[in-house]
């Protein structure tokens, strides 16, 4: 069954998470679009969060795949997505 999953990357432009996702066997299907071996990702600029006077930007990403590829694909994205100090 395919699923849906909607992730917020604070910190990780557009740009700089297509390509962890090309590093993760992902290809540019379209602006904006990728897709790998099971599963397909939709992004767009994350609505920037304040915090007092600090503004953060990022990506928000929305998969769609089997959930056990997708768990895959996380479990690797997620190393990518760690960010010292913060």
């Amino acid at each position: 069954m395919t699923v849906r999953v909607e992730h917020d990357y604070y910190g990780v432009p557009v740009w700089l998470m297509q390509e962890y996702l090309i590093q993760l066997g992902g290809r540019a299907v379209g602006e904006n679009q990728m897709e790998g071996a099971g599963w397909r990702a939709e992004l767009r600029a994350a609505k920037r969060r304040h915090i007092g006077s600090l503004s953060v930007g990022g990506a928000t990403v929305v998969f769609a795949g089997e959930q056990a590829t997708l768990d895959a694909l996380f479990e690797q994205l997620h190393r990518k997505t760690l960010r010292g100090g913060g």
